[in-house]
């Protein structure tokens, strides 16, 4: 929806929207002048805020109290108003510092840049991390524990770092545990699950039985482990739902609070980031999903490599503090692409 407003309308538009979003309550005709740096008088601001009102673009709860942004007026604020801003030095020193970990698992990465997203956001944020059987072994370590247990170290192509431990009918020896370590990364590196030859590995092995054991074993563990990644969703700052969200009420927090416990909520939610490959801000009534209809989405996706993509966003109330949560979500796909394309190479 497009509005033909002048440049004075346009001043007290985004004054209105940004001391809501400060405030969280109405706003007179006095703040009005003072933050939109008018000199005209308080009358001739009223009257312009009533055409607003009329437009659709404000609304007044009570009638002697100020006016409150409606969803169309955060539409048009983000889309013609807004400014461009960029991450404070504090909050892209907190980003820089949780990847600057670079032996953190990449499941840790995730959880915790979920986490630290929502809190600098005040809004529950969500992260997705496309591990699917298509992913490939990076690295394999074995690691013995004792003369019959071995423990399979698995790092995929992604990053994502699995263990499995093996128990053996055989004793195995540590020279024994080594060559066969060497053997496999250099069988399964870069292979996915599905062009795994296992028999043929095997049978290129030249080890005793014990060795042979433990290979197969190893192999076990490797495709058990890339067969069974999923598509993850890991979550952080779901309480800032209750804390943020008053003005839509308890029980729609409720109902928000249940679909975030459905995986296919937020799988559908942030695959469509994917389609999108670009920085989506739904506001209102504009989300598809009933559950998120009196809230803001804002989300975008970010390269793992190889084609792929993952994505992330964050759930908050519709007066969210648009400028800084656009670029905390996406200095977070940057920093999270970064890595992925680091972690690459």
């Amino acid at each position: 929806m497009v509005f033909q407003i002048d440049e004075r309308k346009r001043k007290i538009l985004q004054a209105v929207v940004r001391s809501f979003i400060l405030t969280g309550k109405p706003v007179g005709s006095g703040a009005v002048a003072e933050l939109a740096g008018l000199k005209v008088s308080s009358a001739t601001i009223r009257n312009e805020m009533a055409t607003l009102e009329e437009l659709g673009l404000l609304i007044q709860p009570h009638t002697s109290a100020g006016r409150v942004p409606t969803d169309i007026a955060y539409r048009f604020y983000v889309d013609m108003l807004m400014g461009q801003t960029r991450p404070s030095l504090r909050d892209a020193e907190a980003i820089e510092k949780l990847f600057d970990a670079r032996t953190r698992e990449i499941e840790g990465l995730f959880q915790e840049a979920s986490v630290l997203l929502s809190r600098l956001t005040h809004t529950t944020a969500m992260v997705f991390a496309p591990f699917s059987a298509a992913d490939s072994v990076r690295h394999v370590e074995l690691v013995r524990l004792g003369d019959r247990r071995v423990m399979v170290v698995i790092i995929t192509s992604k990053g994502q770092v699995g263990r499995r431990l093996i128990a053996l009918d055989r004793d195995v020896k540590g020279d024994t545990v080594e060559r066969v370590s060497t053997f496999l990364i250099r069988s399964v590196a870069g292979v996915p699950l599905d062009s795994i030859d296992a028999a043929g590995i095997t049978g290129r092995a030249r080890f005793g039985e014990a060795g042979r054991e433990l290979l197969a074993g190893a192999l076990d563990a490797v495709c058990e482990y890339l067969g069974a990644i999923e598509d993850r969703v890991f979550i952080g700052g779901t309480a800032n739902i209750v804390r943020e969200m008053d003005v839509a009420g308890s029980e729609w927090a409720q109902v928000l609070l249940e679909a975030m416990e459905k995986q296919y909520f937020i799988l559908d939610l942030l695959k469509e980031l994917l389609r999108e490959r670009r920085l989506t801000v739904r506001i209102g009534e504009e989300n598809s999903l009933r559950e998120l209809q009196r809230c803001a989405f804002v989300g975008t996706s970010y390269p793992i490599g190889s084609g792929l993509l993952g994505s992330l966003g964050v759930v908050g109330p519709t007066c969210m503090d648009y400028e800084r949560t656009i670029s905390m979500v996406e200095l977070m796909a940057e920093s999270l692409g970064r890595r992925f394309l680091q972690t690459m190479d």
